[in-house]
């Protein structure tokens, strides 16, 4: 028997030696060492397959100069240590021999039972499909596309993304208390959001751009296309859209200008306008002295000449003269004539007057003047003078004696 064993191994390697392929179950090996099952189909209770040497951690520990890609099965880890050649023996199973320490073959840790280090560049294809990492109600989602790659978290009460380094952190999150927020903390001194480029920055809400921040510094509210700093625009005619909540109009004047707008909206400064105040000038007696009145000449009458100086700018001047008079003699032919009191400015006889017809000796007459004038500054003087108008039978150039019952002559500015 031991002669047939020894003469199969002989023919064996004499095989191997002039072919350099050995074939177990097969006449045709198709590489070195090619085994074939013996019964590769059907239900046939027979072991077939390759018995890789078994051994303990310490007997693997114990090997020297093992060729590289050496493979053993590991059943007992119990005896020897977790060193040397086999650092990377911790449980059972098939490990191979890198010439350096035993490898395992198909490793029980995965991330999902430990920790690892990546030794370098990973590529996960999603081929279209997106990558969830599950926690009840709450996902992260790494989302991928031809033209579309996205991250999202979500959560039935919060999603969000936090971005920290050593002391700064920066959050954005949305709640089920329909807030949304970008919050920063930490010891942040400055949180910045815009554009590295010309192109604008803007806000918007319900799908509208509301406000909108050019390259240029310009802001514009209500408009795409500001031309100044700020510029708002508020959509209705006549309204400035501008409101100061805790300044209105009966807030107290403060010092300081006050504010307009020119023919563009533009805010300018304006002058404060100057408290007003009324100058009058003023004669109110039943004492005048009588003067007389003829056809030939205007005659001033007692106590109404008045000097006002006028500020600056010019001034609306309100005038109100009444003057009740007694005729006393009776000039040649009198009876019936018209007489005439009219206002004069600086000497020159203004358009407002009044005339009353003479109605007999002892009679009396009253004359009335209301008007407005606007007078450049400087000095000037009012008076009003009477005259004759129509002697209708009166001997021209006779006098016409009167006596002053009452004279109210009052000139008023407003300044």
């Amino acid at each position: 028997m031991k002669r047939i064993q020894l003469s199969i191994l002989l023919i064996i390697s004499g095989y191997s030696l002039m072919y350099a392929q050995v074939g177990i179950n097969t006449t045709t090996p198709l590489s070195t060492l090619d085994i074939n099952a013996r019964n590769a189909t059907g239900t046939s209770t027979d072991t077939d397959g390759i018995l890789v040497p078994r051994l303990d951690r310490q007997r693997a520990q114990s090997m020297n100069s093992v060729p590289v890609s050496t493979m053993i099965y590991i059943n007992s880890i119990t005896t020897g240590t977790q060193n040397g050649t086999a650092v990377n023996i911790d449980t059972t199973g098939f490990y191979y021999y890198n010439g350096t320490s035993w490898i395992k073959l198909i490793p029980s840790n995965t991330i999902y039972t430990s920790d690892g280090t990546l030794n370098g560049l990973r590529l996960i294809t999603t081929n279209g499909n997106s990558i969830s990492f599950v926690n009840g109600a709450s996902t992260i989602g790494i989302i991928t596309s031809a033209a579309e790659g996205g991250f999202s978290a979500s959560g039935s009460a919060k999603g969000s993304v936090i971005l920290s380094s050593s002391a700064e952190t920066l959050e954005t999150y949305a709640d089920n208390g329909n807030a949304t927020q970008m919050n920063s903390s930490g010891t942040i001194t400055k949180l910045s959001i815009g554009t590295t480029n010309t192109a604008p920055l803007s806000l918007k809400t319900n799908g509208t751009e509301k406000l909108i921040l050019l390259n240029n510094g310009n802001v514009g509210i209500g408009t795409s296309s500001p031309n100044t700093a700020l510029e708002l625009t508020s959509g209705t005619t006549n309204t400035s859209g501008l409101r100061f909540t805790n300044l209105t109009s009966t807030s107290p004047i403060g010092a300081g200008q006050a504010l307009g707008v020119d023919t563009n909206g533009n805010v300018v400064t304006v002058a404060n306008p100057n408290p007003t105040t009324v100058s009058t000038s003023s004669v109110n007696s039943t004492a005048e002295v009588n003067f007389t009145v003829n056809d030939v000449t205007a005659t001033i009458i007692s106590g109404t000449s008045q000097s006002i100086n006028v500020p600056a700018g010019g001034k609306a001047l309100f005038i109100n003269f009444m003057l009740g008079v007694d005729y006393i003699n009776n000039p040649s032919g009198s009876g019936t004539a018209y007489y005439e009191a009219r206002l004069y400015i600086d000497g020159i006889a203004t358009d407002c007057y009044m005339r009353t017809q003479e109605i007999g000796i002892s009679a009396n007459a009253s004359f009335s003047i209301s008007t407005i004038k606007f007078l450049a500054a400087g000095n000037h003087t009012v008076d009003v003078r009477m005259q004759r108008t129509f002697n209708n039978g009166t001997a021209s150039g006779a006098d016409m004696l009167c006596n002053p019952m009452s004279v109210s002559f009052n000139a008023s500015y407003l300044n």
